[in-house]
């Protein structure tokens, strides 16, 4: 059974596209960008909490965020 186009999840990236589109309304409205980030990172924060099965797997839902990002500026530093 496939579904039909418009049945279909939206995807990973789109709703990262999306957000960035929120991120920009936010700017364009005034908001600095380290106002932006305070809200967002609250506001992942807190739905982490809400919606994970327990506390334990929101925890580990935002500190693999932060690992995968810390590891991916660091890709390459290995020179340094």
């Amino acid at each position: 059974m496939t579904i039909p186009k418009e049945k279909m999840p939206i995807t990973y990236e789109e709703m990262y596209e999306e957000l960035l589109d929120v991120t920009e309304h936010f700017a364009n409205q005034g908001a600095s960008v380290f106002d932006v980030a305070n809200l967002m990172s609250r506001f992942v924060t807190e739905m982490a909490f809400d919606c994970a099965p327990c506390p334990n797997k929101a925890t580990h839902l935002l500190l693999s965020a932060i690992t995968d990002r810390i590891e991916r500026d660091h890709t390459g530093d290995e020179n340094d």
